[in-house]
């Protein structure tokens, strides 16, 4: 998660929006955690799994890129450092969109 906050101050000024997404874990475990690590991304609880089911998530972590109409561009399963060459274009393609 530390390189995704990076992404998220790198990114910030582009309009990159991060948003974490717990499925399963009370609220204040979850804000315990963020609060803990210094993150400053949002976390939506997804307690009904209704996001999860949408964007068909079923190992975690997942993360995803999702474009400005809802679409998932980019998908990784387990762990990836998100300070690469190949994660930056893909942002810079959703956010020149």
């Amino acid at each position: 998660m530390p390189s995704i906050e990076g992404l998220r101050q790198k990114y910030q000024v582009k309009s990159l929006k991060i948003l974490m997404i717990n499925s399963g874990e009370a609220e204040e475990l979850v804000e315990a955690f963020i609060r803990r690590n210094n993150y400053s991304f949002s976390v939506l609880l997804d307690s009904q799994r209704g996001v999860a089911q949408r964007y068909s998530v079923f190992g975690i972590p997942t993360a995803l890129i999702i474009d400005k109409e809802g679409r998932a561009v980019f998908r990784s399963l387990g762990y990836r450092n998100w300070n690469t060459k190949k994660i930056h274009a893909a942002l810079d393609s959703v956010i020149a969109e």
